[in-house]
């Protein structure tokens, strides 16, 4: 395939899950799940911890004002007839027990430390990650898929961001916070429902994975172009650019 020329790119802004860091899935969610469960039953039983838990995806599903990680202990402290100060206390409590135990069931992203290593040379990167968790957790989960967080200049977290993916206004949040040029910036990730709106605030977007074939995706805007590729082909991409 021909490479479509486009804007120089100066900023990549890369996904975490699926793009950096795969999961044994169904395990990963039933661990989790019952991880939680058990650290918050002491609060009033199964029924309202699993009610809380489906609040706090609820929640992260909207976009608001307020930073994510205030939204959510706010809406912990109410389900859960807390404090604010409890409330944050026991959600990072729990989640720095809990996580530690999971790191068994992610494995690194094959090519993606490779493509790292060689664009950490040529752009700024920037880690796109569902802004869910803290900071902390983050960066621990970066180190699982075998790269440094140094790597990154900038990383979204639930203590930066207002929305989440896959609003427009998660990656329009990007963009004000780093004082970035859309045009300037590509997104990397796997997920076509979860990335692609990042094309609405004007950012392009490579669909990264096991493909055998370069592709424009169908619907691809002239403005903010999208592919779908292998790592090698992300790199052919970039370097036809110029």
């Amino acid at each position: 395939m021909a490479i479509v020329k486009t804007s120089p790119t100066k900023h990549l802004l890369v996904d975490l899950d699926g793009t950096l860091l795969g999961n044994n899935a169904l395990p990963l969610s039933v661990e989790f799940v019952k991880e939680s469960m058990l650290s918050l039953n002491r609060f009033g039983g199964w029924r309202k911890s699993a009610s809380v838990l489906l609040a706090i995806q609820k929640e992260f599903s909207t976009k608001g004002l307020r930073k994510n990680d205030i939204r959510i202990v706010e809406l912990f402290a109410k389900k859960m007839e807390l404090s604010l100060e409890e409330s944050r206390s026991v959600l990072r409590e729990s989640l720095f027990v809990i996580f530690p135990k999971l790191e068994k069931y992610f494995f690194p992203i094959q090519g993606a430390k490779e493509f790292l290593d060689w664009a950490k040379d040529h752009y700024e990167l920037i880690l796109a990650t569902n802004p869910v968790w803290p900071p902390e957790i983050v960066e621990m989960r970066v180190k699982w898929a075998g790269i440094e967080p140094k790597l990154f200049s900038y990383m979204t977290h639930i203590r930066e961001m207002h929305a989440c993916k896959p609003s427009a206004e998660y990656y329009n949040g990007i963009l004000e916070t780093k004082k970035l040029k859309a045009e300037e910036c590509l997104l990397i990730g796997n997920d076509m429902k979860m990335d692609l709106p990042a094309q609405r605030v004007g950012i392009r977007v490579f669909i990264v994975g096991d493909y055998k074939k370069l592709t424009v995706l169908e619907g691809s805007r002239k403005d903010a172009a999208a592919w779908r590729g292998s790592y090698g082909h992300l790199k052919e991409l970039l370097l036809g650019q110029g």
